[in-house]
């Protein structure tokens, strides 16, 4: 459990983080979003004690970052892949972590295993490609057998098997009990992976809720209609009730009508339907709708 009571971090007359205030829960893979500004890296800092807040607390289990005896025990994070040094191996790299944090040796070959890097962990993390050092950032998070995990735009640099092999770990990760925290701007990559979304702006809550729930704040989901042959079809469509857009690709945008309202219709108004399909804001309409007050500011 991951819990932030009225974190605040003012910079002078400006404030980065606002009072803010949240759970992030065990069991589920949380979306952290917000514009670029918003004061997602600043309140992940907070939480490692890499910043001290102007007021609030961030909490790991129940304590403060700096009380935890073995920190990467409790929370693993990757905030920045490229912390690494160049001429390091990547196994290198990984030892030097378990033995500062008293972590059994054998656990660094378990780590590789899983982020796939075993057959390149002894060469110089500097020739490894970006999706190399995500999946590298990954391990040394992981490395611990950490509860929480803290992971900003781990998707960077993943080829299209890459982010299917990662929408699946962490997936897994959030089913063994760990609470999991993903910061990302690929908001159709976020409507795959997430249970929850955490949505901040200007760095103040705008929302805390299950994807589900958050995508029910878009307009009602229309109807793609499209008909064999029937070429005013749109006129016993808007005669039934329904608000009817003409396609420029050919068809109709239909609100206002279920879809057995449209398929009852057609069946008695002689019309062979050839589509007849649900359109929905996605995660990014929603969100650009939610946080437009919020843009990059900062």
């Amino acid at each position: 459990m991951l819990e932030l009571r009225g974190l605040t971090k003012r910079y002078g007359p400006m404030t980065a983080v606002d009072a803010l205030t949240v759970e992030f829960r065990p069991g589920a893979v949380t979306g952290f979003l917000g514009p670029n500004g918003a004061g997602k890296t600043t309140t992940m800092l907070m939480v490692l004690g890499l910043l001290r807040p102007t007021a609030g607390t961030a909490r790991v289990g129940g304590r403060p970052y700096h009380d935890l005896a073995e920190p990467m025990r409790e929370v693993g994070a990757m905030l920045d892949a490229h912390a690494v040094h160049p001429g390091r191996s990547g196994r290198a790299h990984l030892r030097a972590l378990a033995a500062g944090n008293r972590l059994p040796r054998a656990r660094v070959d378990e780590v590789l295993d899983r982020v796939g890097l075993s057959a390149v962990a002894g060469r110089p993390a500097g020739v490894y490609s970006l999706g190399m050092r995500q999946r590298l950032g990954l391990a040394a998070a992981l490395l611990g057998d950490p509860a929480v995990l803290l992971l900003d735009e781990p998707v960077n640099g993943l080829d299209p098997a890459g982010i299917a092999w990662l929408r699946t770990l962490l997936r897994d990760l959030a089913g063994e009990g760990r609470t999991v925290v993903l910061s990302s701007h690929l908001m159709s990559e976020m409507e795959l992976t997430a249970d929850r979304l955490v949505v901040i702006g200007h760095g103040r809550l705008v929302a805390d809720t299950t994807l589900a729930a958050f995508l029910d704040r878009a307009a009602p989901a229309a109807l793609l209609v499209r008909a064999a042959g029937d070429p005013v079809f749109d006129a016993a469509l808007r005669a039934a009730g329904g608000a009817v857009r003409d396609l420029p690709e050919g068809g109709w945008l239909v609100s206002g009508l279920a879809a057995y309202e449209v398929g009852r219709l057609a069946l008695a108004h002689g019309t062979v339907l050839t589509e007849l399909t649900s359109r929905r804001d996605s995660l990014e309409d929603v969100f650009m709708s939610v946080t437009s007050f919020a843009g990059d500011l900062r």
